[in-house]
């Protein structure tokens, strides 16, 4: 063997030892990134299931202080109608009867009424809330004007409007007293009147 084909095939064969080097090489590389590319799917596959029962906490967080939220205002609402079913008095108003929770459907509106007091020539719809925000005042007005649609039989009777609740900002109080709404407050196990309107509330 020549010199020059002896040099050939040193080179060939040390080519082929890089390639085969390289290619081990590869192989090592693929696999680490393989092990990585598992090793990121169980931690994403944590991360999802920590996500998951973090959800699922926040719903239950959620399902409880909503049921805690609904609690407080039945309970306020329980209070309100007892000590207006004792009295069953308003300032001069005199009324008969009082229904709570009261859901209608007619000519079709549909709404509910949380305290409804009436006699021969008026009725008083209340709403009551553990704490009354000022936007939910014209939402009373809007329970005046469904009620003469809901009962048509009752058109002759005079409507007031009130809000009662555990809290009652200033700003609702005045809100109320710009509708010419009642505003009850509770005092022990009465019932006290904040406001008494001048003009008799009609729709």
């Amino acid at each position: 063997m020549n010199e020059n084909k002896k040099t050939d095939y040193e080179t060939i064969l040390k080519l082929l030892q890089e390639l085969i080097e390289a290619g081990k090489d590869t192989d090592r590389r693929l696999k680490e990134t393989d092990r990585q590319m598992k090793d990121t799917d169980k931690r994403l596959k944590k991360t999802e299931q920590l996500v998951d029962k973090t959800n699922k906490s926040i719903n239950s967080l959620k399902e409880m202080v909503g049921g805690m939220g609904n609690n407080q205002g039945e309970a306020i609402e329980e209070e309100f109608f007892k000590s207006l079913a004792q009295t069953m008095r308003i300032d001069n108003i005199q009324f008969h009867s009082i229904d709570r929770n009261t859901q209608r459907q007619c000519n079709g509106i549909q709404d509910e009424f949380d305290i409804i007091m009436s006699n021969t020539e008026s009725v008083m719809i209340t709403e009551v809330k553990y704490k009354f925000h000022p936007r939910d005042v014209k939402k009373v007005l809007k329970k005046m004007s469904n009620y003469k649609i809901l009962y048509p039989q009752n058109q002759h009777l005079t409507v007031y409007g009130a809000i009662a609740g555990k809290i009652l900002p200033a700003k609702s109080i005045e809100e109320a007293k710009k509708y010419n709404l009642f505003v009850f407050a509770h005092e022990g196990r009465n019932i006290k009147v904040l406001n008494s309107p001048d003009i008799i509330c009609k729709k």
